[in-house]
């Protein structure tokens, strides 16, 4: 691994490790009991890899063609979409009390995902990760 591969999931793991200390105490101190008994580590299981794998392929493309990046992004997107759908199917499928809850958890840990993928790849394309 390079070290400016290293330096762009840096602040994924932060962020994510932030994440996952604030949604652990929304649950147990804010939130209601049913999104206690909702598998909630199951998103970060989900999420952490799906994102660093995302960011070594592309990263991986970018050093061989920077203008590759978009495209690349672009396709990961569609792929990662097919799995979010995937994921969420036995819950949106088998629907029950803790289908919304572990939907709105859902929700809550995509979004920061896909804004710091989009954030990756903006400094990609900006120029700020060398070749190194």
């Amino acid at each position: 691994m390079t070290r400016t591969y290293l330096r762009m999931i840096r602040p994924v793991i932060v962020a994510f490790t932030l994440l996952a200390v604030i949604h652990v105490t929304l649950i147990f101190t804010v939130l209601p009991e049913v999104y206690t008994t909702s598998k909630f580590g199951l998103l970060y299981l989900f999420f952490v890899p799906l994102t660093l794998l995302a960011i070594s392929l592309i990263y991986r493309r970018y050093l061989k063609n920077p203008k590759s990046v978009g495209k690349s992004f672009f396709i990961y997107v569609i792929i990662k979409m097919i799995l979010v759908i995937a994921f969420l199917s036995p819950w949106l499928f088998f629907k029950d009390e803790y289908t919304r809850p572990f939907v709105y958890q859902f929700l809550l840990i995509f979004f920061p995902s896909l804004f710091l993928e989009t954030l990756i790849l903006v400094r990609m394309l900006d120029g700020k990760y060398d070749k190194t």
